[in-house]
């Protein structure tokens, strides 16, 4: 049964000098100027793709998103999808995670087999996006990120700012006893794998801004608001520690070596905000797949 193994590669990461939240469940506390980087590096991203005024004190910039809801670069799960138009914006956000994901593997960077070169910038708005609702892949829905990437990846959550406290990641530990294969089986919809659901335990955990997560592939989470909660912004990705691989349809997301993106290389989104989103190879592809580059400099 690899539930062992699952809690025994969580335990690994213990050398990078992470902190355990639960078996499956570990974190890495950023430095405070750190944190205030990505800040201002979101910050400016978000504002051209929003094309709203760039605002240096956070509780005056979220209430500024939660005004516009310009929604034409943001998916109905409300991920900043990267331009040319703010190409550089964008590589300075990959720059700064690449050197953040360093600083934390560099106690033993082998024991990272993928990383993956374009995280998701989240803004999940304090009301839901309307299109999103009845999507199958809605992350209001309990999930696993294995249901679309195939069984053995991590996710990793990283709150920045806004409402993190109410407006966060719900989680779900697995029954050990009861713990099956089955739970982390390819699935093109999240409705379809909610029976998974009464063989986990909803735990008592609201991830804190600043504090990155890693959580196997094993764990449900979802996107959980409170009553009258408000906007947050994010972080979210996956990474891949051991031998096995992703998804074929995501695989080309991800880095065998850990490349110098947005320093020795940047990355082309491929698109203008004047075209339409690209359609997906697959249900389990991703909205970056396609047209995007590397371009060595």
């Amino acid at each position: 049964m690899s539930y062992i193994k699952r809690v025994s590669r969580v335990n690994k990461l213990d050398v990078w000098n992470c902190i355990k939240v639960s078996d499956l469940i570990t974190s890495y506390k950023l430095k405070s100027e750190t944190l205030d980087r990505i800040k201002l590096y979101i910050k400016m991203y978000i504002s051209k793709a929003m094309q709203i005024s760039f605002l240096d004190n956070d509780l005056d910039f979220i209430k500024l998103v939660d005004k516009s809801r310009n929604l034409k670069n943001i998916t109905p799960n409300g991920a900043v999808v990267p331009k040319r138009e703010f190409l550089l914006e964008y590589n300075l956000i990959l720059r700064e995670w690449r050197e953040i994901i360093g600083v934390i593997i560099a106690p033993q960077p082998a024991m990272l087999n993928r990383f993956r070169l374009t995280p998701n910038i989240r803004i999940k708005f304090g009301e839901e996006i309307e299109e999103n609702i009845n999507r199958d892949l809605n992350t209001a829905y309990p999930h696993s990120d294995a249901w679309l990437e195939g069984p053995w990846g991590m996710n990793c959550y990283f709150p920045i700012m806004g409402d993190t406290q109410n407006n966060t990641l719900k989680y779900y530990k697995p029954q050990p006893e009861n713990f099956s294969e089955d739970f982390v089986k390819i699935s093109k919809s999240y409705k379809d794998m909610q029976w998974v659901m009464k063989y986990f335990d909803e735990m008592d955990f609201v991830p804190r801004a600043g504090t990155v997560y890693f959580s196997d592939y094993a764990m449900i989470h979802n996107t959980h608001r409170k009553k009258n909660a408000g906007t947050r912004i994010s972080i979210d990705s996956t990474l891949y520690i051991g031998e096995n691989p992703p998804h074929p349809d995501r695989e080309s997301e991800y880095e065998k070596d850990f490349i110098e993106i947005g320093v020795e290389k940047i990355f082309d989104p491929g698109i203008s905000v004047n075209e339409k989103f690209l359609e997906k190879v697959s249900t389990f592809s991703h909205y970056t797949t396609g047209k995007k580059k590397i371009v060595s400099l």
